[in-house]
C-alpha cells in the first residue's frame, strides 16, 4: 500500500510551515500528520544535505508519494533538484509539485515542465546574486560601510589601545570594555 509525504521547508525560524500545509490539503492530499516532514533550512543547501529531508528520503519506498508545495522547497539549484528527482524517480517514488502546470514531476510531461521551472528558478537565483553583488558594490563605491556594526566605538577603541600601551594585557582589556579578547586582538592599529 502507498503512502503519501508532505515536506516542507521555510528558510527562516520566523516563517512557518503551516501554508504549505493547507494547500496540500487544498489540492485534495490528507496527509497524516506523521507523514509532514517540515524543517528550517536554507533553499541553498543541497536538498540530499538537509537532514529531515535525508530522513524523509530513507524512509521513503517504492509506490510512496512525495508532496511539495513549490519546486524551490527541494533547492533553487537546477542541478541540485535535476538529482534529487531522479534519485526519487529511481527508487519508484511519485513526486507531486503542486505550484507546476503538470504536479507529478515523475513522469514524462512532468519532467518538461520541471526542468524548465527549475532552469527559471535557478536564473531568477542568479539574478538575485547578480542584483546583490551590485548593489554591495555601489555601497562600497558611496562610501558606506558594510557588515556588523563594529564591537567598540572609535574612543573605546582609543581607550583599549591606551590600556594596551600601559601594558595591560589583551584578555584584561577585553574583560574591561565588556568584549572578548578577539575583539581587542582584530582592532586597527592607530
Amino acid at each position: 500500500m502507498s503512502r503519501t509525504f508532505l515536506y516542507c521547508r521555510v528558510s527562516t525560524a520566523e516563517q512557518t510551515t503551516e501554508n504549505q500545509t493547507l494547500q496540500a490539503k487544498q489540492a485534495g492530499y490528507e496527509v497524516k500528520p506523521a507523514r509532514v516532514v517540515a524543517e528550517t533550512i536554507s533553499g541553498t543547501v543541497p536538498a540530499m544535505d538537509r537532514p529531515a529531508f535525508a530522513k524523509l528520503v530513507d524512509k521513503l519506498e517504492e509506490g510512496d508519494t512525495l508532496i511539495v508545495t513549490k519546486l524551490d522547497r527541494l533547492g533553487r539549484n537546477a542541478s541540485d533538484i535535476d538529482r534529487t528527482v531522479e534519485h526519487l524517480r529511481q527508487a519508484g517514488i511519485r513526486l507531486i509539485v503542486l505550484d507546476l502546470p503538470v504536479a507529478e514531476v515523475t513522469s514524462a510531461a512532468g519532467d518538461l515542465v520541471r526542468r524548465m521551472f527549475s532552469a527559471f528558478a535557478q536564473f531568477e537565483r542568479d539574478q538575485l546574486v547578480e542584483r546583490t553583488h551590485a548593489g554591495l558594490e555601489r555601497a562600497r563605491a558611496e562610501g558606506k560601510r558594510l557588515g556588523r556594526k563594529p564591537a567598540l566605538s572609535d574612543a573605546q577603541q582609543a581607550q583599549a589601545r591606551a590600556l594596551l600601551v600601559e601594558g595591560k594585557g589583551v584578555r584584561e582589556v577585553a574583560r574591561m570594555l565588556g568584549v572578548s579578547h578577539p575583539t581587542i586582538l582584530r582592532m586597527q592599529p592607530a
